[in-house]
This record gives structure tokens, C-alpha cells and sequence, in this order.
């Protein structure tokens, strides 16, 4: 069953943020007490192709690296160490053993990646001055604003073979432009 949530922002947001849980990676399945989670504020970046944590959530978290992976920054690139997560988004979708590397980031203790955002559904609008970013985890959707423009588009729809031509000639648009 597909678990979702929405988030709202006021204005066009650049950096859509949310609350989210972190915790040491563990199976929930497997029963037993899960190691504690804690709220880390957490950027969705469709720039970053892994998930990342900050020294902050390391130490929280009482962390150990499983490995180091090479990883492309604005500034270059560094080998960061890397570290196994249990991420609870909103409405408790939970992504578990998540591959997280571990950079010095301002502001969020956390960048959610495409290695997360790219497993559901996942959309950003801004409409009357309001941002929303959804996410749905997991993917029931094709999304193709194209094919699919939806209820609210301002694309016209094509005239039917007997209808007038929209050009305006006066004639049917199967003789006009629909021929």
C-alpha cells in the first residue's frame, strides 16, 4: 500500500525542507527494539544523487562508517565516509538502510537524494503563490505533464472533424487544418 504525504510552503520555496526522523539502519522486520530515532531538518535536493548527513546526525546518532565513497561536491570532490540510516519521512514512509554520506552542508542536517526521491513519486508545483511538494513512496504514478496535462491546463483541446475550424476560415476542420 502506497504511503504519501504533502508539504506546503508559502511563496516559491527554492529548498523544500522537512522534519524527518534518523536513525542507526535496523531491519523492522525483524523485531526487537529499534536503536532511537531523532528529528533532523532535512532538504529534498533533485542536485545530489546520494543521500547525505552531517557530522551533527553522525555524532547524535553515535554512527560508524561501513565505507567511503567518492563524492562530487559544488567545490570538487572528496572521499566521505560513508554510514547505513533508517530515514522516516513524514506519514512514516520509511526508507531503511539507507547509504548516507556524511559532508560538511549548511543549514539541514540532512540532503534527501535522488537515491530516495527517484524509488516513489515525486512532484513540486506553485500555484497562487503557494509551493507543494508531494511524495509518495511506492511509484503507482507516470507522470507526463504532457501526455497528461491534467484539469487545470491551458491547453486547447483539438476540434472535432465537423466542428469549425479555430483558424477562423468559416469552414469544418476536416477540410482545413484537420486534413
Amino acid at each position: 500500500m502506497p504511503q504519501s504525504f504533502t508539504s506546503t510552503y508559502p511563496g516559491l520555496t527554492l529548498t523544500p525542507q522537512n522534519k524527518v526522523k534518523i536513525s542507526e539502519a535496523f531491519d523492522p522486520k525483524a523485531g526487537g527494539t529499534p536503536p532511537p530515532a531523532f528529528d533532523f531538518d532535512a532538504v529534498w535536493d533533485t542536485g545530489a544523487t546520494n543521500t547525505v548527513v552531517t557530522q551533527k546526525v553522525v555524532d547524535t546518532l553515535k554512527l560508524s562508517p561501513v565505507t567511503k565513497r567518492r563524492t562530487y561536491t559544488g567545490s570538487g570532490s572528496i572521499l566521505a565516509d560513508v554510514y547505513l540510516v533508517n530515514i522516516v519521512l513524514p506519514n512514516n514512509v520509511q526508507m531503511v538502510g539507507v547509504p548516507a554520506s556524511c559532508l560538511p552542508i549548511t543549514g539541514p542536517d540532512a540532503l534527501i537524494g535522488m537515491d530516495i526521491i527517484t524509488r516513489g513519486d515525486f512532484a513540486i508545483t506553485n500555484k497562487n503563490g503557494v509551493s507543494k511538494m508531494s511524495f509518495q513512496f511506492p511509484s503507482t504514478h507516470d507522470i507526463d505533464f504532457v501526455k497528461n496535462p491534467g484539469p487545470f491546463s491551458s491547453t486547447v483541446p483539438k476540434p472535432g472533424r465537423n466542428d469549425q475550424c479555430p483558424c477562423g476560415s468559416g469552414k469544418k476542420y476536416k477540410n482545413c487544418h484537420g486534413a
